[in-house]
């Protein structure tokens, strides 16, 4: 039994059908060669991009027509070209080949994602309020054993869902307390988690190779690993919300599974719970989907799960109803409304799309030169299913960010999965084609690593250098500019000779090289953040245990986190005086509003000490004894 490829193709290209290179060829051969559309030998060969398997087909002859002709089988569509799992294709995972084909490629995506983000695990410092926010609720949590009458100095913390807040805590209870390790934990492992459910997606709506590349994508994606090093619930988001878009599309290709779509619920409930309306993006995505496909009354038929509204209900309410008990007018007011709604009405939605774009450009480097290539083709094939889901998957995220009210560069993580399965995609079906975009854009990248290494080495550039605020290339620099060069050319060799796996391999290694590198040169020789806890160790030597004030600025509770007790906050003039007289506590306040105020004080109030905290000046004020 043979697999007869050109009869194959020949019947899709009657078909105006194109065979996908990540798609599936069904077609049967006796051993003379004659073509037969039914089964031979009871067996049936399914070939793939990366391998040949045998799949028992006991199903009767006009089974296997269906696949060739387009005609529905068991719910699914199959008037697409093959090569969408969601194409009445037997499920991929239905033999014990597969099944470990699939754990390999999960442990190597596994392994490169922790290679660049559990260097730094336990090494990272809680140097802002937004950090500082969870961090100090979980140490609440696991000190007064609150889950949800959590006070950050004396007000209700209710902004954010707890789900991360709690796995802190979690990871803290072995030893007992909260530290920066037990933080940044649930965030790498969440990392890790994101990059194999990418992996699984991009498997199950393509094939194997795909998965692992898209994987490797996610993986290297600058700003993916820039923000497994923040300590935000963003992480959290992303590995939830990729998870729920898999059991999204197992869905679909099983759309009589009830038990799948409920699962999609709690995947989506959960990262609801993580941070909030950004962890619902792929029920928008999912829903816009099926509409495309098949209207807006199937996009209902099949999004409807009982069960699955139940759980995602009742996973959702275990913390809304306690944050609603402690306050509901203002929780529904200031969370509910003005956080996740408003961003959305009014005059705010759309301004920040020339700064998000202007973002886009590094938070999806080094992939996004790629991208004009990917939508060129993309957009030629559109409407097979997995295609679009997965342009979807890229665009409605990203296009629900730019347009909020309340952009963060950090919501672009909600756009990276999408990003890298499509760039895998592209890759696998047609990165073996030799064009003159790509080789535009392989020109392109090596002139700017060519233009790049002039800029550190010259000394005629040091002024742009300085404008730029980029360091003069030394012996430390230099394996950044290897690396970079490293990546120029795998660019280069992989666009302008068509190969795309020297291509995905050799930009996936530079970057692991310079993700590493570059994390250690910037927390050894350039990153700031340990001005935080210095700071925090100068008030400490003035308070010696006791209370110590902030003047006139919001936040700090990084400090909070490393004194071990909260700064009282003073915004009045007269209220410093009378704080510094009554306690004889340090206060910090910036050294431009000191400067603004001090010649109408009292004399007993006086500066302690000057300090630089990320290039900004501060004092720390003090009471004098009377003469």
């Amino acid at each position: 039994m043979v697999v007869a490829r050109d009869l194959v193709r020949d019947r899709l290209e009657r078909r105006e059908c194109r065979l996908d290179r990540t798609g599936f060829i069904l077609f049967a051969a006796d051993g003379q060669g004659t073509a037969r559309c039914g089964p031979a030998d009871a067996s049936l060969y399914r070939l793939t991009r990366s391998r040949l398997a045998v799949v028992q087909w006991g199903a009767r002859r006009a089974h296997i027509c269906r696949l060739l002709t387009g005609m529905p089988s068991s719910g699914h569509d199959t008037r697409q070209p093959l090569g969408a799992s969601y194409s009445g294709v037997t499920p991929e995972d239905i033999s014990r080949t597969v099944a470990r084909s699939r754990l390999r490629t999960a442990l190597i995506v596994a392994a490169v994602t922790a290679l660049t983000v559990l260097p730094t695990l336990g090494h990272r410092v809680v140097a802002t309020t937004d950090e500082a926010r969870f961090v100090l609720y979980a140490r609440e949590v696991l000190t007064q054993h609150r889950l949800f009458d959590v006070r950050l100095r004396g007000a209700f913390f209710r902004e954010k869902p707890p789900l991360y807040a709690w796995i802190i805590a979690a990871f803290s209870l072995p030893g007992g307390r909260v530290t920066e390790a037990t933080a940044q934990a649930p965030i790498a492992l969440a990392a890790i988690a994101a990059a194999v459910f990418t992996c699984f997606l991009g498997r199950r709506l393509f094939n194997p190779r795909v998965g692992l590349w898209a994987g490797l994508a996610l993986a290297t994606t600058f700003g993916f690993f820039r923000h497994s090093q923040i300590l935000l619930p963003e992480m959290l988001v992303i590995a939830f919300a990729t998870l729920a878009s898999y059991w999204f599309w197992r869905a679909m290709e099983a759309p009589a599974d009830r038990r799948i779509r409920a699962l999609f619920y709690v995947a989506l409930a959960f990262a609801l719970y993580a941070k909030g309306p950004l962890g619902l993006l792929p029920l928008l995505v999912g829903a816009i989907w099926l509409w495309g496909q098949h209207g807006l009354r199937a996009m209902i038929v099949r999004l409807w799960s009982p069960i699955g509204l139940l759980l995602f209900a009742v996973i959702t309410l275990t913390w809304v109803v306690p944050f609603l008990a402690m306050g509901g007018e203002t929780y529904v007011h200031t969370v509910m409304w003005q956080d996740w709604l408003a961003a959305y009405t009014g005059g705010g939605p759309g301004r920040s799309l020339r700064r998000g774009a202007s973002d886009a450009i590094g938070f999806f480097a080094p992939w996004i030169g790629l991208i004009p290539l990917v939508l060129i083709r993309a957009a030629k094939v559109y409407r097979t299913p997995a295609i679009a889901y997965a342009l979807l998957s890229f665009a409605v995220p990203l296009l629900t960010v730019l347009m909020s009210a309340h952009y963060r560069t950090r919501y672009l993580l909600a756009a990276t999965p999408g990003l890298a399965i499509l760039v895998a995609w592209w890759a696998d079906a047609h990165g073996g084609e030799r064009t003159t975009l790509g080789r535009i854009i392989a020109w392109v990248g090596l002139v700017g690593a060519a233009a790049a290494t002039a800029l550190v080495a010259f000394p005629a550039l040091g002024g742009l250098r300085s404008s730029l605020q980029i360091p003069e290339l030394s012996l430390t620099l230099a394996p950044i500019v290897l690396f970079g060069w490293v990546l120029a050319l795998s660019v280069w060799m992989g666009l302008r000779r068509g190969r795309p796996a020297l291509l995905i391999g050799g930009v996936t290694g530079a970057m692991v090289l310079l993700l590493l590198y570059g994390s250690w040169l910037d927390r050894t020789h350039f990153s700031t953040d340990s001005d935080v806890p210095r700071l925090a160790t100068r008030i400490e030597a003035y308070s010696r245990g006791g209370e110590a004030g902030v003047f006139r600025e919001s936040g700090w509770l990084e400090i909070d986190y490393y004194l071990g007790r909260p700064l009282h906050e003073i915004w009045l003039d007269d209220d410093l005086e009378r704080y510094l007289e009554r306690t004889r506590q340090p206060v910090l306040a910036s050294e431009a509003t000191w400067s603004e105020i001090k010649d109408s004080r009292v004399w007993r109030v006086r500066t302690l000490e000057r300090v630089k905290v990320r290039g900004k000046s501060f004092v720390i004020l003090g009471w004098s004894p009377a003469p």
